[in-house]
């Protein structure tokens, strides 16, 4: 185990030089979690950038935020359980999601540094496009078609056929994006990212998502 440990410890600090400014491009996959005024989740993402100038690159993303969840969705939501259950004697769960696939371009600066890690900051404008969802699981009851599922049975489907739920549209916003972080070399071409981003979604109710990232990527 010492041997291990020492044989990393050595591959990490003469990795430095393997991610050199004169490698052009860069291709990394992230991981990570967002954070909003309502609910944190998942956010993956791809991104790609090339080289402009000795320490500036152009980068393109593509991704998904799993849930933003803007906050006047879920009170429909509710609404729709309580209407069900008065007027109807249907009982029901409503979860309310609004994931959205997002693009953003812009440019990433790197900080010279004489260290392994390579730290940058970067910025980009793009889209996002929401698409809010519900689902509706049963409690007790008999739906509008007479049946009567198991609990828990997803009947999202009968009730939007029957006219008592009618999810918002998708729709596209402008979105902008800020962040930085930090890029260790653990091979030739290959490492290791960690950062933070903060976007911020320009929907008919703006809004902000932040939180970490971890990637992983090559440069050549």
């Amino acid at each position: 185990m010492r041997e291990l440990m020492i044989a990393a410890t050595v591959t990490l600090l003469t990795a430095a030089p393997l991610l050199a400014q004169n490698e052009r491009v860069y291709v990394t996959g992230v991981g990570g979690f967002t954070a909003t005024s309502d609910t944190t989740s998942g956010n993956v993402m791809g991104e790609a950038g090339v080289r402009i100038a000795p320490h500036v690159l152009v980068f393109g993303s593509l991704g998904e935020f799993h849930n933003l969840q803007p906050s006047e969705l879920q009170p429909t939501v509710d609404s729709t359980t309580s209407v069900l259950a008065t007027g109807q004697g249907l009982n029901v769960l409503g979860t309310a999601r609004v994931p959205a696939w997002y693009s953003v371009g812009g440019l990433r600066y790197e900080v010279l540094t004489k260290g392994r890690a390579s730290p940058y900051l970067l910025g980009g404008i793009g889209t996002a496009r929401l698409k809010p969802t519900a689902q509706f699981t049963f409690s007790s009851g008999t739906l509008p078609d007479g049946s009567t599922p198991t609990v828990g049975a997803d009947v999202t489907s009968q009730l939007v056929a029957a006219g008592d739920f009618t999810a918002p549209p998708p729709t596209t916003a402008f979105m902008f994006t800020l962040g930085g972080g930090v890029e260790i070399p653990v091979a030739r071409h290959w490492g290791i990212d960690a950062g933070y981003r903060f976007s911020r979604v320009a929907a008919d109710t703006p809004l902000n998502a932040q939180g970490a990232t971890f990637g992983f990527g090559c440069r050549f």
